[in-house]
């Protein structure tokens, strides 16, 4: 389910250090929004009734938020495998109530536990690139988003600030299904898991996203520098990972970046380690 998509006159122009999810919205959730807001607590407790009883994990409610005759609830587990995720929770705008139906797209959940479980099992590896991505954005004075915006707005599994991963459809299925049923699997059980699989860092994609302090575009220059650097640098979790770096205005409706990026393009650079 896609944010809401405004045109440039329309947009609510944010700068990213002052973004914290206000005015998030999903499309024609401006039908819906009086109903969410007055039963909100009631949509929160069957999006984590919901979760709870099929993914067998604590999660907790970050945001609800209106959407196309539905409410989409996003969510963030209280303990490892960190991950955000979402669902979705049945709104009917004709008789102006909530629905106990919940659902999610496909496939979107697992893969966000997937990328929890593979940041799990490499936990030192991300470490060294928080560790990367931080000195980084020092160095060249760009920043990333707020911890509230990424928990308010974001679903997209194991992120942080300053990135997130992508992982392909199915790649790990059998890994978290395995885990679901036996949570107590060890780190290092669950890395076995993910280095018997072909081609590793070819299936995870690891984007790494910044923004610019101010309303000065960034320069090329030293994000080509960081692109080297990234290039380099050792002991990171494998796979394919991108470097983009945007300018300081968010859409505030729907949570992105205004305006064009700079850094490398899907297939054609991107660097896999």
């Amino acid at each position: 389910m896609d944010a809401k998509s405004n045109d440039e006159k329309t947009k609510k122009e944010v700068a990213v250090q002052d973004y914290v999810g206000q005015g998030f919205i999903f499309i024609d959730g401006d039908k819906t929004k009086e109903i969410v807001t007055e039963n909100k607590d009631t949509i929160s407790q069957y999006a984590i009734d919901y979760f709870t009883e099929k993914y067998k994990m604590d999660v907790k409610v970050n945001n609800v938020v209106p959407a196309r005759n539905a409410s989409v609830v996003m969510l963030q587990s209280k303990q490892e495998p960190k991950f955000n995720t979402s669902v979705i929770v049945s709104v009917d705008t004709h008789k102006k109530k909530v629905l106990d139906t919940v659902t999610s797209e496909k496939g979107n959940v697992e893969e966000d536990i997937q990328t929890a479980l593979y940041a799990m099992a490499y936990e030192n590896e991300f470490v060294n690139l928080d560790d990367f991505v931080k000195k980084m954005s020092e160095k060249y004075g760009f920043i990333g988003l707020t911890d509230e915006a990424v928990n308010k707005t974001r679903s997209s599994g194991y992120v942080t600030k300053y990135y997130y991963l992508n992982i392909l459809t199915d790649f790990a299925t059998d890994i978290s299904q395995l885990y679901i049923s036996n949570p107590h699997m060890t780190k290092e059980s669950l890395k076995q898991l993910f280095e018997k699989k072909e081609n590793l860092q070819n299936q995870i994609g690891i984007v790494i996203e910044l923004y610019t302090k101010d309303d000065t575009p960034a320069d090329k220059n030293k994000v080509n520098e960081i692109i080297e650097s990234l290039k380099g640098a050792k002991g990171l979790p494998r796979g394919t990972y991108s470097v983009l770096v945007n300018g300081n205005l968010i859409d505030g409706a729907s949570g992105h970046a205004i305006g064009d990026s700079v850094g490398t393009s899907i297939a054609v650079d991107e660097i896999t380690k």
